[in-house]
């Protein structure tokens, strides 16, 4: 066995050793480094075993001592070989430029010149469009139950004409770079970005299933007292597998109850969730539910709901005073019950 391989086996530190010196030396080539590091780890191993040589010591500092020895040069700056943060800053934009570019580059062939021509007309359609979906999402998500409509209510006809106009007047602005001028190589990357992830959502959230006249309900419908906010955080009664919209309750003699407050084992309240019991097939048909009131606070555990037909929004107490009916139950009876408890003998009349 040879020194060389004697080394590998009893000596692994002047292995660790001559590996870390050459990732020291890794900018020169494999050439020059093998005539750098050539019987090195053999050498450092028969002086260790001989015990004449010294410490190993430091790994860069040996390297440093080689290079010179041959007259090579320093090698590159740790800090030139760290990444530039303005280099990775600019990432963004070239991305967005280059594919800017290949998009334009790709619209204005001769083949596609025509078509992208009739677009580049239709950007004001564009701007009005992503303006109307903006106000309809805050029609939609922020306020009572809406249909997603040609102009948003926002609560009153009126009020969502004005903010439409505005919201389009805004957009038109941000397009013609007079606003928010985000878009185009020679702006910035925040701002380009910002504006494209608006487009992005403009263009998504239309497909959205809440969006598709399945708006939500506000807080103060579907909450019974400000002490009994757990009615908010249940998912409603299910029957068969299917959200209830309604309960009608009959007596022991099976007659129909006009109305009736429910309860759990703890007296929370047992309430449906109202946006099920909208009953609406996009036509003048829709209809929603119209709770009773303790004071000025909807009681969603009385049952059944009166109906009111509307075509967008919910039922108020002046819109149900106006024109709010009474449910008919499905049975007009039901069989009469015995109690499982004793029911006290009412003493005959004299």
């Amino acid at each position: 066995m040879t020194a060389s391989d004697e080394t590998l086996v009893l000596h692994p530190d002047v292995t660790a050793f001559v590996d870390e010196v050459r990732r020291h030396l890794g900018d020169l080539d494999d050439e020059t480094r093998d005539d750098l590091l050539g019987g090195l780890e053999a050498d450092l191993a028969d002086q260790l075993a001989e015990g004449t040589g010294a410490p190993l010591g430091d790994p860069a500092a040996y390297a440093a001592e080689l290079r010179s020895a041959a007259g090579l040069p320093e090698p590159p700056s740790p800090r030139r070989l760290r990444p530039d943060p303005r280099r990775w800053q600019a990432l963004p934009g070239e991305l967005m430029d280059r594919s800017r570019a290949w998009f334009l580059g790709y619209a204005e062939s001769p083949r596609l010149r025509p078509a992208w021509d009739v677009a580049v007309t239709l950007r004001p359609a564009w701007w009005a469009l992503r303006a109307w979906v903006a106000v309809s999402a805050i029609d939609v998500y922020a306020g009572s139950f809406e249909r997603v409509s040609l102009i948003p209510t926002l609560g009153s006809p009126l009020i969502g004409l004005v903010v439409l106009a505005v919201a389009v007047t805004v957009s038109a602005l941000i397009g013609l770079g007079r606003l928010w001028p985000g878009s185009g190589p020679d702006r910035k990357a925040v701002a380009r970005l910002l504006l494209l992830a608006a487009n992005v959502y403009a263009v998504v959230l239309p497909f959205a299933a809440d969006f598709q006249g399945r708006g939500v309900i506000d807080d103060t419908y579907d909450s019974y007292s400000i002490g009994w906010n757990d009615a908010l955080r249940q998912s409603g009664v299910m029957s068969s597998g299917r959200p209830v919209t309604d309960i009608f309750a009959y007596d022991a003699a099976g007659k129909p109850i006009d109305q009736v407050q429910l309860v759990d084992q703890d007296g929370r309240p047992i309430s449906i969730r109202l946006r099920d019991a909208i009953r609406d097939d996009f036509t003048e048909r829709r209809s929603v539910p119209c709770p009773a009131y303790n004071g000025d606070t909807p009681v969603t555990n009385a049952f059944p709901f009166a109906r009111l037909p509307l075509v967008d929004g919910r039922c108020t107490p002046e819109r149900a005073a106006a024109g709010a009916t009474k449910p008919t139950p499905p049975l007009a009876s039901l069989p009469p019950i015995t109690p499982a408890w004793p029911v006290p003998e009412v003493p005959a009349a004299e």
